[in-house]
């Protein structure tokens, strides 16, 4: 029994006349497209200047796929596949000379450039006859399929920080994930080895920040003339093109139509929940307006409403984490090779598997402890069909060596604080609540069109050349049942795995489209109606995700949080003076509970300085950072300028914020601080926020 797809052949003579002019106009729609969704991110003459270094580091994967897959390969596959993996070797070069203190662009520009060169070495391993031959079909259906980037992104991204009379409006969706991603840059951008952790003073970075090494590097080389919001949301759309390309090119291997796996991703992006469509039928039948799906996490209905597990459907991928979306492309590219090369169990072949893995852990640490399980037990099925006993050890040291060093590196550069378990294998209620109607709901159209391509696959006696997919349901469905990460709420394994669910669903879905659009008459009727249907229940959920995560008009206030943040004219003048008056270095100070829910990234994120002790939402284990919050909070409980200028010398803060919810909590504090200038001196003030200063040495007797 095979495991690998069989080749996919499309005759370059049967290529209809009207391809050779649709082609290059869709191809310029396209980019005309995107270059306008950058500019409105952010001027092109200086997008081109930042975003020239993001493509330059991209070249080396492009380099290396074309000479991996032979010289006589369509470049197409190079630009498909290539973007993500010269993006992440260059990430590991820049590191390499980072960690030596290289700063300067120029001498980092060089890494891509020799890694470029370097690649040229490299020898074909991938067996032709298991890759799809691409032609103008495919070059027509991904023209219109990248359209789906700017589609997605395009409207929240203009929106992202928008300019109001107050000051700026911040969506709810982007205090998250982006402003993280913000607060890292920023931090990382600063240079130090290694990056100080911007919420508990004295520790260094414990997170996984390779993927924005990047974007800090071009930080430092715009200086002010951009902003770390603009950088990273113009970075972002190019990471989503990689990623839905790369994600076409996956699907591709396993149907012969480049029309169905267009549809396939297509629908995977757009059209994969009932949960949109449940709610308004709620809102119907309770005779209640249909328009409070605007106060709804939409995409999370079955956490809010069935109190069951999360999963987010893959255009939130596209909105807010381009660093998972790399992850996800190296490790399905290395479930590729296993599945492409010649030889699976040469030593070189589990080698670069094991290298994607590697490279994959140091982007997006759990997900590619999802695929690394998804390669092991796809290579041992193989071992065992095959009965290689002797070729076990050897293949698992292969693919081990490279994630051994993933592993040191990541604890040399302290991704991860010591302190318990970060994962567990339990069983998780969360996932198994209301189970039924989540999978459902979460998975939706997606999950009746993959259970149909699955059944079609057994009758057309397909099972082997799906091993693979099999391989990532059975492995991701595992870890959503009976996997855990601490301090998630239970919530965070939903969220990869469902991402990689959706992934491996749209082949099924392609298959099937394919499948029963070639049979008789009646089976392409049903197939359009059914389809029809799926998609009217699936469409509301992304339609309200999507106006919902670029709806800064509403300031309604959910539980916990607004769905608009406004940073006031005031806040924005403060945090641009710290910002500019205060060292790169220094300890800025706010009270971290009152911050905890919407700015607990306001001072790293906005003002790019660290605080002494914050709480943010995707540091673990937490603990550490309660107990060196409530340390805080007693400074801005203090009832004498002499407490509070203990306190904060013992929490090493130097620059003490009092903001609107400061004042609101604590109303004398103030006061308490004016009455003492030679321990606190007022540097700036104005109608909503203060800024002292700790001084040093204490002055008075």
């Amino acid at each position: 029994m095979s495991l690998a797809p069989p080749r996919i052949l499309v005759r370059s003579s049967q290529r209809p006349a009207l391809l050779r002019v649709t082609v290059p106009f869709g191809l310029a729609i396209l980019i005309a497209v995107v270059l306008g969704t950058i500019h409105v991110i952010a001027p092109l003459r200086l997008a081109v200047v930042f975003l020239a270094f993001t493509l330059l580091c991209t070249v080396p994967g492009i380099v290396l796929v074309r000479r991996l897959y032979g010289e006589e390969r369509s470049w197409l596959i190079a630009l498909l596949v290539g973007p993500i993996w010269g993006y992440a070797l260059s990430s590991l070069g820049i590191l390499g000379l980072w960690l030596l203190g290289v700063r300067h662009p120029l001498w980092l520009a060089l890494v891509p450039v020799g890694l470029s060169l370097a690649c040229l070495f490299a020898r074909p391993m991938v067996t032709l006859e298991r890759v799809p031959i691409l032609t103008q079909r495919d070059l027509m259906a991904l023209a219109l399929l990248l359209l789906l980037v700017p589609a997605v992104v395009g409207r929240p991204y203009a929106r992202v920080g928008e300019r109001t009379t107050e000051g700026e409006a911040w969506r709810a969706y982007f205090t998250a994930d982006f402003v993280w991603a913000m607060a890292v840059v920023g931090e990382v951008s600063k240079g130090d080895v290694l990056p100080h952790n911007p919420y508990r003073v004295g520790t260094s970075l414990h997170y996984y920040w390779l993927a924005h090494l990047i974007p800090s590097v071009e930080h430092r080389m715009m200086g002010s003339s951009t902003s770390l919001r603009q950088i990273l949301l113009a970075n972002a759309v190019l990471s989503g093109l990689a990623f839905i390309g790369f994600f076409y090119f996956f699907v591709r291997h396993f149907v012969d139509s480049a029309v169905a796996a267009a549809l396939a991703c297509l629908a995977a992006v757009l059209f994969h929940s009932f949960e949109g469509a449940q709610q308004l039928m709620a809102l119907w039948r309770l005779g209640a307006p249909l328009d409070l799906v605007q106060y709804l996490n939409i995409d999370a209905v079955t956490r809010w409403i069935f109190h069951s597990m999360p999963v987010d459907g893959l255009q939130r991928l596209l909105l807010y984490q381009p660093q998972h979306q790399m992850g996800y492309v190296l490790g399905l590219l290395a479930l590729l090779i296993l599945v492409q090369a010649r030889d699976s169990l040469r030593g070189g072949v589990m080698l670069l598997v094991g290298t994607l893995l590697a490279t994959s852990l140091l982007l997006s640490t759990f997900s590619a402890l999802m695929m690394t399980v998804m390669a092991a037990t796809l290579q041992g099925i193989r071992l065992l069909a095959a009965r290689r006993w002797r070729a076990i050890v050897p293949c698992a040291v292969g693919a081990a060596l490279p994630l051994v060093c993933a592993v040191l590196l990541a604890n040399t550069l302290q991704y991860v604080e010591h302190g318990g378990a970060l994962v567990s294998f339990m069983v998780n209620a969360l996932a198994f609540e209301s189970a039924p109607l989540a999978l459902f709901l979460s998975f939706g159209a997606m999950l009746i069109g993959a259970i149909a391509g699955a059944v079609l696959v057994v009758r057309r006696g397909r099972v082997g050349t799906f091993a693979l997919i099999w391989t990532i349901v059975s492995v991701s469905f595992f870890f959503y049942f009976f996997v855990d990460v601490r301090d998630h709420q239970h919530v965070y394994v939903g969220w990869r795995a469902g991402h990689m669910l959706f992934i491996a669903f749209a082949p099924l879905v392609a298959f099937a489209l394919r499948e029963l659009w070639t049979g008789r008459p009646l089976a392409r009727v049903t197939t359009v109606v059914v389809a029809a249907s799926l998609v009217l229940c699936a469409a509301p959920t992304t339609a309200i995700d999507l106006y919902n995560t670029q709806d800064t008009s509403n300031r309604q206030e959910a539980p916990g949080f607004h769905w608009t943040v406004i940073l006031s004219t005031d806040e924005l003048e403060a945090l641009e003076w710290i910002r500019t008056n205060t060292p790169p270095d220094a300890i800025v100070q706010v009270e971290p509970f009152l911050r905890d829910a919407e700015t607990w990234a306001y001072i790293p994120a906005f003002a790019e300085r660290r605080m002494a002790a914050g709480l943010p939402i995707s540091m673990i284990p937490l603990d550490q950072y309660r107990r060196a919050s409530h340390r805080i909070r007693d400074i801005y409980r203090s009832r004498t300028p002499e407490d509070a200028y203990l306190q904060a010398r013992a929490t090493g803060v130097q620059y003490l914020v009092v903001g609107p919810p400061e004042r609101a909590r604590y109303p004398e504090l103030e006061a308490t601080l004016n009455q003492a200038p030679e321990l606190w001196t007022l540097l700036m003030r104005n109608n909503s926020v203060s800024v002292y200063k700790v001084h040093l040495q204490r002055t008075r007797s």
